[in-house]
């Protein structure tokens, strides 16, 4: 994975084969009866895998796409790369029916393959929203304690909407900069510290070189 991220092809090739292989392992035990299993145990473990496949699947175009863009290009995931975050994106909408945690991560990936498809940024952003929402929403209904699952899918909304969507969709510099702090925060605290840099870097951007804390 280190090696994928670093940007060399043939990590990046590595990660793809075993995203494939972890892929078709987690399609198998969503077909698997959990009679002789304790179900919930097996939803936790699928959420986790399955969030991870397509964190990982996300990092490895981002990683492709920031390439391209240093060069003046536009990066498009090819088909087999989009095919693999579909059949994912699949598993875990299948999971989102019997395991009510997994419901509130369908709208990142469903907005993070259209990213990576090139799709109208208009219904991308809508679902965006929804992850930007949540926290609200959630902080208004069942208070503070509750809130916390769904701030790291606000954080990467945050840093997917400020990185890849069109300004138009966007606030102003400075609002999208105190938007980026809390994400990185956020994504600092669960331990994200790629992303957490990344909205560092971005932020420095638009404060013309000068870094807002993220703290």
């Amino acid at each position: 994975i280190h090696a994928s991220l670093s940007g060399k092809a043939d990590g990046q090739q590595s990660s793809f084969c075993h995203c494939e292989r972890a892929s078709s392992h987690l399609w198998s035990s969503l077909n698997v009866s959990g009679a002789t299993c304790d179900p919930a145990l097996n939803h936790v473990v699928q959420l986790l895998t399955c969030d991870l496949l397509l964190s990982l699947r996300t990092a490895l175009w981002q990683k492709q796409a920031g390439a391209s863009q240093a060069l003046g290009e536009t990066y498009q995931a090819s088909g087999t790369e989009l095919a693999g975050f579909q059949r994912d994106l699949g598993s875990l909408r299948r999971l989102a029916h019997s395991f009510r945690p997994a419901y509130r991560k369908v709208f990142l990936h469903e907005a993070t393959v259209r990213l990576m498809a090139g799709a109208s940024p208009t219904r991308t952003h809508q679902l965006l929203e929804h992850s930007l929402r949540r926290r609200t929403a959630q902080n208004t209904k069942h208070g503070e304690v509750d809130a916390w699952p769904g701030q790291r899918e606000r954080a990467t909304a945050i840093l997917l909407a400020c990185r890849h969507l069109p300004l138009s969709f966007l606030s102003s510099p400075g609002q999208r900069a105190v938007l980026l702090a809390e994400a990185a925060r956020t994504l600092e605290k669960v331990g994200d510290r790629r992303s957490c840099n990344d909205c560092q870097q971005m932020i420095v951007k638009l404060g013309g070189g000068t870094a807002i804390a993220a703290s």
